[in-house]
């Protein structure tokens, strides 16, 4: 494939990418370092699951509210508020000696990650608006998500064994400085419409919503019977939330965006995508310390082939699966592999066999990511109006990221509920991946014959 990209457009291209690179290497790089986390604030590791889920919340329930600040601000503003936002995040997390300060900044990265992701899409979206160049630059977009899950993974062991655990957040710094020195002289402006209204009310109670699922889901446990109030609270908000919704001149929930069945059924499986692939990398590295006996440096070194693995899947097999199968078998391909891994790491936890447990982080970390996340991006945009697909994209992370934020509940429930019987706990939480997986393939399946999308390389 020749390039046929402007030097301003590989620029641009390359700073959309890094917004969604530091979401995904934000969520990945506190895997590895969790237990020591956990260790050193003197908290069980089922609570540190916390430090995650306000992360994916915080994200997911402001990345529409980010979308709408994009057309009423300017995406070149938004972005780099975001950015900025991240970083000084970044910043506090890297100074944390205690939760009440690293919660509020980790929260403070999913904000900002909020606010420069639909900023990025915006820029692609902008710039990229022939039909070639906007699915290649969309699928490096998402290949950059694969590559920062990857590579976040074993960065986070080999940073927090050298160092210290602190410097997992603090190495952000000086990259996000060199990206608003960057986008602050190359990104142009643009006209914005003042016009448009801000959901600022439907965002925070979605946010709100999402953290009484999520605490009603991973507290279950301790909370028993109170459980059943704090879930039909949660439903009862949503119910409401929506009825509040549909009477805003401007929703929050857009109608209309989906004309295409394809792209409604590319977010139900990038829904499951988040719930599956965050709980099978919070399972895999707790097995690495509780069943396989690693260390911190000894594990990060381990995965670090896999992240240049996903690198190069997404450089070379990604673009040929696109030409020679199409968007929605690629996206059935990654699920696929997705199931074998889940299946492989619960034999490699009953069995205590390392090839197992090797197999299937190749099948999941390095394959199934890296190929799935660009073709369900791809997916989830076909058939929306180009003035709708920064909403959209917007709309696809979000669910996602939900999704992630759910499953890490439901994994964190798992973990606290088998405390004495570490395999159990992980074999239980496995069961939950293998079962969302299973149901990716079966809506993969139904919609591998409407998805006329097809990359052309």
């Amino acid at each position: 494939m020749k390039n046929t990209f402007t030097v301003q457009q590989r620029v641009l291209l390359w700073l959309a990418c890094s917004a969604i690179f530091f979401e995904a290497f934000d969520v990945s790089i506190v895997n590895l370092a969790l237990p020591v986390i956990a260790a050193d604030l003197h908290i069980p590791v089922a609570v540190g699951q916390w430090i995650q889920t306000i992360y994916l919340l915080s994200f997911g329930g402001f990345l529409l509210l980010g979308g709408r600040l994009c057309d009423y601000a300017g995406s070149k503003r938004i972005f780099l508020v975001g950015m900025a936002t991240f970083g000084v995040a970044s910043v506090l997390a890297a100074v944390s000696h205690h939760m009440w300060l690293l919660l509020p900044a980790r929260a403070g990265q999913g904000i900002g990650a909020a606010l420069a992701m639909p900023g990025g899409i915006s820029l692609l979206s902008r710039h990229f608006k022939e039909e070639k160049q906007h699915r290649v630059a969309f699928g490096i977009f998402g290949a950059f998500a694969a590559v920062g899950f990857a590579g976040g993974l074993s960065l986070g062991g080999m940073v927090a064994a050298a160092f210290d655990w602190h410097w997992i957040f603090g190495i952000n710094a000086p990259v996000i400085l060199l990206v608003l020195i960057t986008g602050s002289l190359y990104i142009p402006a643009e006209k914005v419409d003042v016009r448009t209204s801000l959901p600022v009310i439907s965002s925070g109670w979605l946010t709100v919503t999402l953290l009484l699922l999520s605490y009603a889901i991973h507290e279950s446990g301790n909370l028993g019977w109170r459980t059943l109030p704090c879930l039909a609270g949660a439903g009862v908000s949503i119910f409401f939330l929506l009825r509040f919704d549909r009477r805003q001149a401007q929703p929050f929930f857009e109608r209309g965006i989906y004309s295409s069945s394809v792209a409604f059924k590319g977010l139900v499986a990038f829904f499951l995508l988040g719930c599956t692939f965050l709980s099978f990398i919070a399972i895999s590295t707790l097995a690495l310390y509780e069943v396989m006996g690693w260390g911190i440096q000894a594990a990060g070194w381990l995965l670090f082939p896999y992240s240049i693995g996903s690198a190069l899947v997404s450089r070379w097999v990604l673009p040929v699966l696109f030409r020679r199968a199409g968007v929605a078998r690629t996206a059935l391909v990654a699920f696929c592999c997705l199931l074998a891994g889940a299946l492989l790491l619960g034999a490699g936890i009953y069995t205590h066999r390392l090839p197992c447990y090797l197999a299937a982080l190749l099948l999941v970390n390095s394959i199934a990511i890296s190929i799935g996340y660009p073709a369900l991006t791809i997916l989830s945009l076909t058939g929306v109006a180009p003035d709708k697909q920064g909403l959209a994209a917007g709309l696809q992370s979000s669910i996602n990221t939900i999704g992630s934020g759910i499953g890490l509940s439901v994994t964190g429930l798992c973990l606290g509920a088998f405390r004495s019987a570490v395999d159990v706990s992980l074999l239980y939480a496995l069961g939950v991946v293998a079962i969302g997986c299973v149901i990716a393939v079966f809506q993969l399946s139904i919609q591998r014959r409407g998805a006329a999308a097809t990359y052309q390389a």
